[in-house]
């Protein structure tokens, strides 16, 4: 009985090293607006990994009807669509907490009455 495997060699393919390339200049970026104190999200492509993308709403894009859920192209692979992947330099559980708050501060609430959403930079690009 002859078994056919592949061995697996440790190296990425071409496709792999260029998005993890893309991904480290976004990191790079990320961390050097908060050595300089600014919070900041980029969002990236999630099939490349490229942050080149460009916001595609528009009256053709959203339909007679209409949807404000905005649409993104990517000018690296051409990926099209509605849902991005965000990398950010906040500490995750502020970045979810102070998301939460911002989208809902009606529901939020604190013992002393209403919450108060902090204000917060959209750096995305």
């Amino acid at each position: 009985m002859l078994l056919m495997f592949q061995q697996a060699t440790g190296q990425l393919s071409r496709k792999e090293l260029q998005e993890l390339r893309r991904l480290k200049a976004v990191r790079e970026a990320l961390d050097e607006l908060k050595r300089k104190g600014v919070s900041a999200d980029i969002a990236i492509c999630p099939v490349c990994k490229s942050p080149r993308l460009v916001d595609l709403t528009s009256y053709h894009d959203l339909g007679y009807i209409g949807s404000f859920h905005p649409a993104y192209y990517c000018l690296d692979c051409g990926w099209y669509g509605r849902n991005l992947t965000i990398m950010t330099n906040r500490p995750e559980e502020d970045a979810v907490l102070n998301d939460l708050r911002n989208a809902f501060p009606p529901l939020m609430e604190t013992e002393g009455g209403s919450f108060e959403p902090e204000p917060v930079e959209d750096n995305r690009e």
